[in-house]
């Protein structure tokens, strides 16, 4: 068994025994980190499998991504509890980045589905749809601020859901007013949403789209100019005999990762509850 673990290996083979690089043991050598077990008169240096284990914690310890000279200062004062802490350590980071990446899993799954899901739009259509309730999370109330501070809202509230991970990669969308829309009155957002799956309902601002009838139209262009889609979707409501009650919501259709050098074009959705 002795003569098993002090088989010696050449650098090169050490370094193919463990598929890394022959300069890796060399600049681990030079730095203290990992030595060769032997060093004969000629200065060749030669490895043992008896130094396997002691390797073995490096790598690991490299994959944690901890840097080298952090590593070496462990190991020259190593004990269990100070392993066990650093381990410890170790794997509350790796549940932060696990749930870093299941976040940006959802909001990729979300996107594509989103890019699946678009079909041709007939942006002269109007139609009254039956919506289910769908959970939205919204920023605090824009209404009766200048432009200025509406966007001041709107890019707080985007960080916001981007630290918070409420984003999940469903396009931004606008709340107006129904009825004062209505009665003319398009000037006025009073919030900003994103849609949200119902299991992240612990983000703050969270609420329902309201479950209901709504009419429903679709507008391709500027922001800026949508006014005179929305007119267009208050005088068929007037026109049938239609009331508008609660929110209206302008959706954006295009997800905002497609190329538009446009940064205010858009594809939205506009749909206003009715009483």
């Amino acid at each position: 068994m002795n003569d098993f673990f002090q088989k010696e290996f050449t650098t090169g083979q050490f370094a193919a025994l463990y598929g890394v690089n022959k300069r890796t043991l060399m600049y681990y050598d030079s730095i203290d980190l990992f030595k060769p077990a032997i060093v004969k008169k000629n200065g060749y240096r030669y490895y043992t499998y008896g130094q396997s284990v002691f390797f073995d914690v490096i790598q690991l310890l490299r994959k944690l991504r901890l840097p080298l000279e952090e590593i070496k200062k462990h190991l020259e004062h190593c004990t269990p509890q100070k392993t066990r802490t650093l381990l410890y350590n170790q794997s509350q980071m790796l549940e932060q980045e696990i749930a870093e990446l299941m976040w940006l899993q959802r909001i990729v799954q979300n996107k594509i589905s989103r890019m699946e899901a678009k079909v041709e739009m007939d942006y002269s259509k109007i139609e009254i749809i039956e919506s289910k309730a769908q959970a939205i999370v919204t920023s605090e109330p824009t209404s009766e601020i200048s432009m200025e501070q509406v966007m001041k809202v709107t890019l707080k509230f985007m960080r916001d859901c981007y630290h918070t991970r409420t984003y999940n990669g469903y396009p931004l969308g606008y709340m107006m007013d129904a009825e004062k829309m209505q009665q003319g009155d398009f000037s006025q957002l009073t919030h900003c949403f994103y849609h949200i799956d119902e299991s992240n309902s612990e983000a703050v601002n969270w609420t329902y789209k309201p479950a209901g009838r709504y009419l429903a139209g679709y507008y391709r262009g500027s922001w800026m100019e949508m006014d005179p889609a929305l007119q267009q979707l208050t005088d068929y409501a007037n026109g049938h005999g239609l009331t508008f009650t609660g929110n209206a919501y302008l959706e954006n259709i295009l997800d905002d990762t497609a190329a538009v050098e446009d940064s205010y074009y858009c594809e939205a959705k506009i749909s206003i509850l009715l009483k």
